[in-house]
């Protein structure tokens, strides 16, 4: 199947971000790989049969097969795919909703990481019968004990606590990995939130957005701002969730921070804390990042 388009204006801008990214290919391998992507031979077939444009919905299946197709031929992670074609608006004018690009990066967990759920397969999403709460959660280690990650964070539990349904439960990203848990304030007035961990998900500043990397240690701090309410210890949900998407909607921020791609890692049999999961995520697909003016490297990370 051939998406077409009315101009190359956003293929282009998609072959740009994507030839600005860490290991990146020439931009005509780049601009080859999308063409190939779309359902064309090379660039030249794509720019010579312009015709009215649809949009897709990130939800489709279609979508999916083109940020896998464009990752398989340009050695890029899907991860970075996705951020990439979302900043150019490649599959249609009207940007992707925050829920559309969590639920676009959970398919391509399950398609790309996981695999087909199953019993005590690491990566399937189980419910966390502790406590009667029967909540979802991703299987991270089984045993006994056996680790979940939930929404709130990892947690151990009790071989009997665990259960895998017949049916697959939906994919999520847990807000541990996305939501923001508070911001710091710099000194050169710019606005960097940051995880429930404290690891850095977004700066804001001179108008721009930047996606940071996990390992980053912010310096400058003039000031730190958390969203949970004054005596509440609630930060996933409520009036503190809340106050996290407002913040990102008022920096119309809608994609998903670097931190998530972590999940690669915390399924790891070895791998007990986050810590590990971001300086592995580093080492292995990012050994050449720099840290930016504003940041150094997190020397606390154990990157064995």
């Amino acid at each position: 199947m051939r998406l077409q388009f009315s101009d190359l204006s956003r293929p282009k801008q998609a072959a740009k971000n994507l030839a600005r990214l860490p290991g990146a290919p020439t931009l005509s391998s780049i601009q080859a790989a999308i063409a190939r992507s779309l359902g064309y031979r090379d660039w030249h077939d794509f720019s010579t049969h312009p015709s009215p444009g649809a949009a897709v919905d990130p939800a489709s299946p279609l979508a999916l097969d083109i940020i896998a197709g464009l990752a398989d031929l340009t050695g890029l992670p899907d991860a970075d795919i996705q951020y990439a074609v979302s900043k150019a608006r490649l599959f249609g004018s009207t940007p992707w909703t925050l829920d559309a690009q969590l639920g676009l990066r959970a398919q391509l967990w399950r398609r790309r990481l996981f695999g087909p759920p199953g019993r005590g397969k690491p990566g399937t999403v189980v419910r966390d019968m502790a406590y009667n709460a029967r909540t979802p959660a991703y299987l991270l280690a089984p045993g006994r004990p056996t680790t979940i990650l939930q929404n709130e964070g990892r947690s151990t539990r009790a071989d009997f606590e665990v259960t895998t349904p017949r049916t697959p439960l939906p994919d999520f990203i847990p807000s541990r990995l996305w939501l923001p848990y508070g911001f710091w304030t710099l000194k050169d007035g710019s606005e960097v939130l940051f995880s429930r961990d404290y690891y850095p998900l977004w700066r804001v500043g001179g108008g721009s957005v930047e996606r940071l990397d996990p390992w980053l240690w912010i310096e400058g701090k003039a000031d730190e701002t958390h969203f949970t309410p004054p005596r509440s210890s609630v930060w996933s949900s409520g009036p503190a969730k809340d106050a996290a998407l407002a913040r990102l909607a008022t920096h119309r921020i809608a994609d998903v921070p670097r931190l998530a791609d972590i999940i690669a890692h915390l399924i790891e049999p070895d791998v007990e804390t986050f810590g590990p999961a971001v300086a592995r995520l580093r080492k292995r697909s990012y050994p050449g990042a720099a840290a930016p003016a504003f940041a150094r490297m997190n020397d606390r990370l154990r990157y064995d």
